[in-house]
């Protein structure tokens, strides 16, 4: 069915062809010599741009990704059409993004091209389920080869989606890069793929151990030594270290520049070769493994001996240290007890002296309460005289004025009776003035 698959890779370039030209076909025209027409012009052209990009860069993998096979299976098939179906759907959606730029629109868009990218990974799968026969292996190669970028694809496919909900103009433009470096590490990926399929079932089991800094350096062997027809091995003349390199290197071309599907291009003695290179170069890429192993547990045994070394040193310094804080600390308690038995002295000392002190100052306070005691009894004594002598004299005055009050009682009384008298003279000689008794003495004793 060799025929089949050459048609079914006819159908799939005139697809991708009519979507292209559909594309352009939906750009508006400007009719009108209006700013703002020309400005919309151009926003659809960089949108444009950036589908084209997109489609551009599936046709290039699906073109690399059926070169590699002559028969193809209805598995391939199938699969190709499913591929097909979302990427007829890119001028639709980047029509609706051209035209209205908003966060739906957009998002949309990357959801078309993380379904796209599913697509053609599935069938990728269904090639290299095909076109190698030890498929558990190759498999693990592919996972391991293309495994890490898909997963940039996805995780950078998906955070674009939640951005474009905040961010639609923004994001819009970021999906410009993602085809461009997609294609680049696609490349890159494929040739390694190759490459890896060159070996052994033993030297890709070996491959499969590698880190990733490992297989660059598989890589980079590969890339500076070229097999020419002629067999004989030369420096390659466009390393793939640089962008400019990799703009040179042939297309559908493994790291040293030949061919990925010999058969088609080579005799089937130079893919012999080809292959017996890569295995070469895999052995002494293996040889110098070893030898940077044997070299790195050398050094690793010389510094495990040297911090051995050091930590023996730092056990002798610190028992040392250790030994001369012991000492250190029983100099110091010893002068610690001896300050203490000076504090205790000291202290003794200072008890006696405050107990004599406070003897002396429990006599000065007996002193101090009996002087305060006698104090006390004259100031009571002398109370008690003043106390005596208010007594008498407030009897003194009291008499002093009880005979006041008597010699007042009894002038009175003389009053009223001198009254009484002149009453009565008066009755018998109105004209008559009585006569005052001056005759009479007071009688000013009791």
């Amino acid at each position: 069915m060799k025929k089949l698959k050459t048609r079914l890779d006819a159908f799939s370039d005139a697809v991708i062809a009519i979507i292209l030209t559909i594309m352009v076909l939906d750009l508006t025209p400007v009719l009108k010599n209006n700013w703002s027409d020309y400005i919309f012009l151009s926003k659809q052209i960089g949108i444009y741009v950036i589908s084209f990009a997109f489609v551009a860069n599936m046709w290039y993998q699906h073109a690399t990704l059926f070169n590699e096979i002559d028969d193809m299976t209805y598995r391939i098939m199938l699969y190709d059409f499913l591929f097909l179906i979302p990427l007829s759907l890119t001028p639709l959606a980047t029509n609706m993004m051209a035209s209205n730029t908003t966060r739906i629109p957009v998002m949309a868009y990357g959801v078309l091209l993380g379904v796209v990218s599913a697509c053609f990974r599935l069938l990728t799968s269904s090639v290299m389920h095909f076109e190698y026969t030890d498929t558990s292996k190759m498999r693990q190669l592919y996972r391991k080869i293309f495994g890490r970028h898909n997963t940039i694809y996805i995780v950078s496919n998906v955070v674009l989606i939640v951005l474009a909900y905040f961010f639609p103009q923004i994001v819009l433009w970021f999906y410009l890069p993602y085809p461009l470096v997609y294609l680049l590490l696609s490349s890159r990926d494929r040739q390694q793929m190759y490459d890896a399929s060159q070996l052994t079932t033993e030297q890709r089991q070996q491959y499969l151990k590698l880190p990733q800094n490992a297989i660059n350096r598989f890589r980079e062997i590969v890339q500076n030594q070229a097999q020419p027809a002629n067999g004989t091995t030369q420096t390659a003349s466009h390393p793939q270290n640089s962008l400019t390199g990799w703009l040179d290197h042939p297309v559908g071309a493994d790291s040293a520049g030949n061919p990925i599907n010999p058969l088609d291009h080579n005799s089937s003695g130079d893919a012999e070769a080809i292959r017996k290179q890569r295995q070469a170069q895999w052995e002494e890429f293996a040889k110098q493994m070893k030898q940077a192993s044997k070299t790195y547990r050398d050094q690793a045994h010389k510094n495990h001996k040297q911090e051995q070394d050091i930590k023996h040193d730092q056990v002798k310094q610190a028992e040392r240290v250790a030994e001369q804080q012991q000492d250190q600390r029983k100099h110091d308690a010893e002068q610690a007890a001896k300050e203490a038995e000076l504090k205790r002295k000291a202290r003794e000392e200072e008890s006696k002296q405050a107990a004599k002190e406070a003897e002396r100052q429990q006599d000065l306070e007996k002193d101090s309460a009996r002087q305060a005691a006698k104090d006390l009894e004259r100031q009571a004594k002398a109370k008690r005289r003043v106390a005596k002598e208010e007594i008498k004299i407030a009897e003194r005055q009291q008499k002093a004025q009880h005979k006041a009050e008597r010699e007042d009682a009894k002038a009175e009384i003389r009053k009223q009776k001198l009254a009484q008298k002149a009453k009565q003279y008066g009755d018998h000689t109105p004209d008559a003035q009585p006569k005052p008794d001056s005759d009479k003495e007071p009688n000013n004793k009791d």
